[in-house]
């Protein structure tokens, strides 16, 4: 038998799985790596820490399993986009990886957009940070042999090859998407160096390179394993909720969230983000904070649940069920914790909760911070149906907070959509890399391969009495921000 081996690098761990060619899963490891923030709106990971953790949680995978590494036939990296990685000329990192959710250059933002004589940009784009980069560490940048992402430079590490992968290459901001090459003129609209970037983009399916003895050594695997492009995490997502054709949308909820719809290339609209899928591209909104605030609403209101090691989930599913019955309190949460990317631009924003009384319990706070997350969520939705409608062919759900069965109806409300998260949610970044691995094979024709594979749970139909509920809650969450904008500007616009 013969397996493919995925890894889906997320905001704070790897994702390593096993999976026979039939895409039955055999064993899966998730392995954390910290992340830094050494000032105000500064997000920085460890490069180093990312091919620990691959490596550990392969190893860990292979144990587990008890697979035969020579059986292996094919490796796949999915990775969040938006990073920055300098290397030197043998691939060894110069700066930490900032973060997609670093909002440090606004500054240099500004100035790009007074250049474009239009608002594009904000300080959480590389492009920003990468005129950032030219402003304050000059000599670095000078120093350096490539500028590259998680993904490249794991493909480095692991084959030697310098490349970028197309999906992920987008993120950069430097790329010409029709023709699938690097934008000369965004370059010099910067003044950032050209040589710092591999000339070669490689498709999702494309061959990157073979894993070299050495990187084998340090994985537990064997030399000369395929090693496919892959794509950046939300373009697997596609893929791994069978999101192929035109009008099929899902929505991700993990650290962060967002919503994602496909469009065709001919579209009078299409999106801007390239689809693995040819002829496929899709629209695509996110919030920097999504199960993040879940984390944070457990991490403050339930620390003594947590340190004895209670169930804290379905505690906090109670809570919020039973607050929703009761619709005594009408608390407010905007879960901006990291700045907002959508459906507003915007890195001073943060997080608020708002009309709090003496009488307002956990229970009511949570029922908050989970409305603020579909809020979002529906704003996103929102400004997708003014520009392009909205009537998708299926809307699916994907992440850790899909195991929320309280989540997943009150998202079905808000949208006033039917909603359907997969039988396996956590798992659909290495189902869409498993896919790349068949296809770049020559094993499977193209990714309608997948619509054997993805297998969906329980659809969640809008329910009339909570939808109106929602609504008013709704228009109250949208004017709160726009009321506090001003507020949060200068409260944080000093810090940056």
């Amino acid at each position: 038998m013969t397996y493919h081996l995925t890894y889906d690098f997320g905001s704070g761990s790897v994702k390593a799985a096993l999976s026979s060619q039939e895409f039955e899963l055999c064993g899966i490891e998730n392995t954390p790596y910290p992340t830094c923030f050494p000032k105000f709106g500064w997000a920085e990971q460890k490069p180093e820490e990312h091919w620990n953790a691959m490596c550990q949680a392969t190893k860990k995978l292979l144990e587990k399993t008890k697979v035969d590494p020579s059986d292996i036939a094919g490796i796949a990296i999915a990775q969040t986009a938006t990073t920055i990685i300098f290397t030197d000329v043998d691939g060894s990192p110069l700066t930490d990886c900032v973060m997609w959710m670093d909002g440090r250059a606004e500054a240099q933002a500004q100035k790009i957009n007074e250049r474009l004589k239009e608002k594009r940009f904000s300080g959480k784009n590389v492009i920003s940070k990468l005129l950032w980069f030219l402003e304050n560490r000059p000599e670095m940048v000078t120093r350096a042999h490539a500028m590259l992402d998680v993904s490249a430079f794991l493909f480095h590490r692991m084959t030697g090859e310098w490349a970028y992968e197309f999906t992920g290459s987008r993120a950069t901001c430097l790329v010409d998407i029709a023709n699938r090459c690097w934008d000369e003129d965004m370059f010099e609209l910067i003044g950032f160096p050209r040589r710092l970037v591999p000339e070669r983009i490689a498709g999702s399916t494309e061959l990157i390179g073979l894993l070299t003895p050495n990187a084998a050594e340090a994985l537990g695997l064997v030399p000369g394993i395929p090693l496919f492009g892959g794509c950046s995490d939300h373009a697997t997502a596609m893929l791994g909720t069978g999101c192929i054709r035109p009008g099929d949308a899902h929505i991700y909820m993990g650290t962060s969230a967002w919503l994602a719809t496909a469009t065709s290339d001919a579209d009078s609209l299409p999106g801007r983000m390239p689809s693995p899928v040819p002829g496929l591209r899709y629209h695509f909104y996110d919030t920097d904070s999504g199960g993040s605030c879940i984390d944070y609403l457990l991490n403050t209101f339930y620390t003594g649940e947590v340190k004895q090691g209670a169930d804290v989930y379905t505690l906090m599913n109670q809570d919020i069920q039973e607050a929703i019955e009761e619709e005594e309190e009408r608390v407010l949460f905007l879960p901006f914790l990291a700045g907002a990317s959508a459906p507003i631009s915007n890195t001073t924003v943060r997080a608020s909760l708002l009309n709090l009384t003496r009488s307002t319990k956990r229970r009511h706070i949570a029922l908050a911070v989970m409305q603020g997350v579909c809020f979002n969520l529906r704003w996103m939705r929102d400004i997708h149906r003014e520009r392009n409608g909205w009537n998708p062919n299926f809307l699916r759900g994907i992440g850790g907070g899909m195991a929320s069965e309280v989540f997943d109806q009150m998202l079905a409300d808000v949208l006033d959509t039917p909603f359907t998260p997969l039988e396996n949610p956590r798992f659909a970044g290495n189902l869409g890399l498993q896919s790349c691995i068949e296809v770049g094979l020559g094993k499977a024709k193209d990714f309608t391969v997948l619509d054997d594979v993805v297998t969906c749970g329980k659809t969640y139909m809008p329910r009339p009495g909570y939808q109106k509920r929602y609504d008013r809650m709704y228009e109250c969450y949208r004017e709160s921000y726009q009321s506090l904008e001003d507020m949060y500007r200068k409260l944080n616009e000093t810090n940056g």
